[in-house]
């Protein structure tokens, strides 16, 4: 049985740092989804809520300000995905984020009231413990 499986929406999306500080890279009230097929592909997309559109609805034609604020402003990528106890490894092959591309990405997988559940990846930055919490629920 694979508990990932399906279409799931974003709750809340934050950083924590070691000594508890708590950020919101995409503020307090992010949107998104991921989706996971039986067959082990996902695909996750987030972003700023009420993101502001560019002056033409053309990216080719976008400024380098509009650029890097679409940019700041949303997260994505897709790949193949197993679950190995209570973690999931994301092996990362298109991403918004090029560094990432060719990874494989660790998320704990953490059950929360009501079928919820949070995916946390952890990380050293700067010398310090970051944890990225992405809390889930099943869309539908």
């Amino acid at each position: 049985m694979n508990p990932l499986a399906g279409v799931w929406r974003l709750v809340r999306y934050y950083t924590r740092y070691e000594g508890g500080e708590k950020i919101y890279p995409l503020g307090d009230d992010a949107l998104g989804y991921i989706m996971y097929t039986p067959d082990g592909y996902m695909s996750g997309s987030m972003m700023r809520a009420n993101r502001r559109p560019f002056a033409v609805a053309d990216r080719l034609r976008a400024t380098q300000d509009e650029k890097a604020g679409a940019f700041d402003d949303y997260v994505t990528y897709c790949g193949r995905y197993r679950v190995e106890g209570d973690t999931a490894y994301h092996r990362i092959e298109v991403s918004l984020l090029p560094n990432w591309i060719g990874e494989e990405q660790a998320r704990r997988i953490e059950p929360r009231e009501g079928g919820r559940i949070a995916l946390v990846g952890e990380w050293i930055v700067d010398g310090r413990k970051r944890a990225a919490v992405v809390e889930w629920e099943r869309a539908g």
